[in-house]
């Protein structure tokens, strides 16, 4: 039984709302940020309660593996060879998420610094946080996917014994080209379908 098709995509793509929320970058790190830091808070939160210091580290770092998923989710729709900016970008909009969502939790007085309350004068502190270790674990996590990706689609290849490795890959190049080209044609027609709908209210 192949596990990876030797295509990844055939026919038509689904276009959906929620079926383009995990290749839209704005949706894509909307989600990821406000469920990530509502993770963290309800960790926060509950930490002076339930959780012993084991447990603590262990939830803490839960955060980073939901964190990483959603972005694994969002490049995952991706070519590899797009990654070099979707996930610098994916970082950026994810992060600033998280900071407006600190900004609002702490002006109606439920944020979290540690087990206490945060007051805005700890919202730098807080937001630095977020952008340093985010930045640090994606980008991270990211060259290290790539690489395991691309390394392991080049082992299926040389194990199908083709002739031309190098000339696959390239074909399979081509086809991802094609399939970004569709993809942008569907998202204009869209477009300009709900452009026509406004218009005709």
């Amino acid at each position: 039984m192949a596990f990876f098709p030797e295509f990844p995509f055939t026919g038509k793509r689904v276009d959906s709302f929620l079926a383009r929320i995990p290749r839209s970058l704005v949706p894509m790190a909307l989600v990821t940020g406000i469920a990530v830091h509502s993770y963290f808070w309800f960790v926060l939160a509950r930490a002076s309660v339930n959780f012993g210091l084991i447990g603590l580290l262990l939830a803490f770092s839960a955060r980073f593996v939901l964190l990483l998923a959603l972005s694994t989710v969002y490049l995952a729709n991706h070519p590899v060879r797009q990654w070099i900016w979707r996930a610098p970008a994916f970082l950026v909009l994810e992060a600033a998420v998280e900071s407006i969502y600190v900004a609002v939790l702490i002006r109606i007085r439920v944020e979290r610094i540690g087990t206490e309350h945060a007051q805005r004068h700890d919202w730098w502190s807080i937001v630095s946080d977020i952008w340093v270790y985010n930045t640090l674990a994606i980008l991270s996590f990211s060259l290290v996917l790539a690489v395991v990706v691309q390394t392991v689609r080049y082992a299926l290849l040389k194990h199908e014994h083709r002739d031309s490795t190098v000339i696959k890959i390239h074909d399979e190049r081509e086809m991802e080209k094609a399939e970004e080209r569709i993809e942008a044609r569907e998202e204009r027609a869209a477009e300009k379908r709900d452009t026509g709908s406004h218009q005709a209210l």
